[in-house]
């Protein structure tokens, strides 16, 4: 139960977030706040590109802050894996059907679904993302037939996976003291991601997850950007673990230099909630992590 728990927490967030898009902070008063990065980049006769780094679990204002920020823009090219077929703008979660893994980690520690925050219907929003299907066969063909990690990310992102119901039902008897020691992994552990996914993911499912997705935004970037009447602005929606390397590209191709940052707090956890239990998992979480 708890390798599954643990495992949810690191991989459904090493998909999301890396050092450098993404910060936590210890205040004086012992609340830590984690934050997401929105960096503008600008290049001689060329669109201001947005890079806005995701979390896609936050505070509600933090996605309100994050959609006033892309609504700002002409194009936003965002991230939403989807099966063909399927309309390439995400459908809201229903309300009465299975909860996705973000979703039952956002209600346990009290933070929303970025589905369920973020308005993507707006001319000019693009999906940039592959198909769950072209992820699929990039796995297989990474793997070569052995097992990969990716295999276990399908599944904990599966709201009928056993896996994810295993970890809904711990959550349904968690103590508030619990839930508030798994909020405080999560801010810590964010900061040192990057590390994290070099150490836990093998290169197979980091190409599915990561550089095989960065280039599909590229190629939908390059089109935007070459068209015969560009936009003034181009915001890239991404989980932040996508946006170092995304700059680097865009920096070596266009000569995209950075031009601004703004930092948004999506969650803040507090180490004064725990108690002794609490205090208890919180080391139970920290150990067990070291061996993903």
């Amino acid at each position: 139960m708890f390798n599954t728990l643990v495992a949810s927490l690191l991989l459904t967030q090493s998909i999301t977030a890396q050092s450098g898009f993404v910060r936590s902070i210890k205040r004086t008063d012992g609340v830590e706040v984690s934050q997401t990065l929105t960096r503008r980049l600008v290049a001689p006769g060329k669109p201001d590109v947005y890079l806005v780094g995701a979390a896609h679990i936050g505070a509600k204002e933090y996605y309100s802050e994050i959609q006033q920020v892309l609504n700002a823009q002409a194009v936003v090219l965002f991230e939403g894996v989807k099966s063909k077929g399927r309309p390439s703008v995400p459908a809201k979660p229903d309300p009465k059907g299975p909860r996705a893994m973000y979703q039952i980690l956002g209600d346990a520690v009290g933070l929303d679904f970025q589905l369920v925050d973020i308005d993507y219907n707006h001319p000019g929003w693009i999906n940039s993302d592959l198909s769950m299907e072209e992820l699929d066969r990039l796995n297989k063909t990474g793997g070569k037939g052995k097992p990969t990690q990716f295999d276990s990310v399908e599944k904990m992102l599966d709201p009928n996976s056993p896996q994810t119901k295993m970890v809904a039902d711990f959550f349904k008897s968690a103590s508030p003291s619990v839930k508030e020691a798994i909020k405080i992994f999560l801010v810590e552990k964010l900061a040192k991601i990057d590390t994290l996914l070099a150490a836990s993911l093998d290169p197979t499912t980091l190409n599915v997850l990561l550089a095989a997705r960065n280039k599909s935004v590229e190629k939908v970037f390059e089109k935007t950007i070459t068209a015969p009447q560009p936009p003034a602005s181009i915001a890239i929606f991404y989980g932040a673990a996508h946006q170092i390397e995304l700059q680097k590209a865009l920096t070596a191709k266009y000569g995209y230099k950075p031009a601004g940052d703004q930092w948004f707090t999506f969650a803040k956890a507090d180490r004064r909630k725990l108690d002794a239990t609490g205090r208890q998992f919180l080391d139970t979480l920290g150990t067990m992590a070291k061996s993903f």
